[in-house]
C-alpha cells in the first residue's frame, strides 16, 4: 500500500505536506500554508482531504486552515495547549490519526510553544517548529528552552536513525552555516551544504534524518567537545557539564547570530 506524501512549499520558507493513503485516495493535511497548491494537487489526483492537522498554532502555519476546511469540510486538529481558531478535535501525546488504512501518531513536543507537536507517519518525521535541518525552533514566541531541550533529549533523539525529518521551514542553509562556526572542522556539514546547493540548482527540497542531525544538528551535540569550547569562547562563565544549559547558550547564540 502506497505511503502519499508530498511537500509544498508556501510563502517565503514554509513547507506544507500532504499525507495519506494511496489505497483509499485519503489524505490528511499539515500546516496547510500552500492552500490553492494543495487543494489543486489533491483535486488532480481525486484525494480527499480529511483532516489539517496543526503542528503548533503560529499563524504562518495555520493561515490555509480556513481556505481548506471551506473547501473540503475537512477536520482541523491540534494540541489543546495550542490551539489555533475552529480546532475541532484536540489531540495530545501519543494520539493516532487514522487516514484509510494509514495511522498518524503525535508526539507532544513543546519548546517552540506549549502546544507544539510532531506527527510520525511510517519512518517520516513532521517536525514543525520543533526540529529543523541543522537546528531547532526559537522560544522567543510563547516557547520555553528548557522544554524544548526535553523535547530534542526525551523524544526525538531516541527515534531511529533511519526516519526521515520534514520540518515546518527550509533554514536549512543558514542553519549549517550557523553550525560550521561551532564546529568548523566538521565534514559533515561541508557535505549537507553541497548536498544543499545542488539540490537549490533543480528546486528541490533537502530532507535529513535523525542520524544525519546527530552528525551536524548543534542542538543534537551539545556534549561534543567542539562545540563545548565554542561555546565556551562566547560564554566563559558557562558550567559546561550541565548539558540543558549548553543547549540554551546554543539556541541564545543561533538567535543573535
Amino acid at each position: 500500500m502506497t505511503l502519499i506524501f508530498e511537500v509544498m512549499r508556501g510563502g517565503g520558507d514554509n513547507l506544507a505536506y500532504i499525507v495519506g493513503c494511496q489505497k483509499k485516495k485519503k489524505v490528511a493535511v499539515v500546516d496547510p500554508v500552500a492552500s490553492h497548491a494543495i487543494l489543486e494537487y489533491c483535486r488532480d489526483k481525486k484525494l480527499e482531504i480529511l483532516y489539517v492537522l496543526n503542528t503548533h498554532g503560529h499563524p504562518d502555519h495555520t493561515a490555509g486552515n480556513d481556505t481548506i476546511v471551506k473547501a473540503t469540510g475537512a477536520k482541523v486538529m491540534a494540541h489543546s495547549e495550542d490551539r489555533p481558531p475552529g480546532v475541532d478535535k484536540t489531540l495530545k501525546d501519543g494520539d493516532e490519526i487514522e487516514v484509510g488504512t494509514r495511522k498518524i501518531k503525535v508526539i507532544h513536543t513543546p519548546g517552540h510553544t506549549s502546544g507544539s507537536v510532531c506527527f510520525q507517519i511510517n519512518n517520516k518525521i513532521l517536525s514543525g517548529d520543533t526540529l529543523f535541518l541543522a537546528g531547532a525552533g526559537n522560544t522567543r514566541f510563547g516557547g520555553n528552552v528548557g522544554d524544548l531541550f526535553d523535547s530534542i533529549t526525551r523524544k526525538i533523539m531516541p527515534l531511529s536513525d533511519k526516519y526521515t525529518v520534514h520540518p515546518g521551514h527550509d533554514y536549512s542553509e543558514n542553519n549549517l552555516r550557523f553550525a560550521r562556526t561551532l564546529e568548523p572542522e566538521n565534514q559533515s556539514i561541508d557535505h549537507k551544504l553541497k548536498e544543499l546547493k545542488n539540490a537549490s540548482r533543480n528546486g528541490h527540497v533537502v530532507m535529513s534524518t535523525i542520524g544525519e542531525e546527530k552528525k551536524y544538528n548543534p542542538f543534537f551535540r551539545f556534549t561534543e567537545p567542539e562545540v563545548l569550547e565554542s561555546i565556551k569562547s562566547e560564554f566563559p562563565e558557562i558550567e559546561e557539564s550541565d548539558p540543558k544549559e549548553v543547549f540554551r547558550h546554543i539556541r541564545e547564540l543561533r538567535n543573535n547570530w
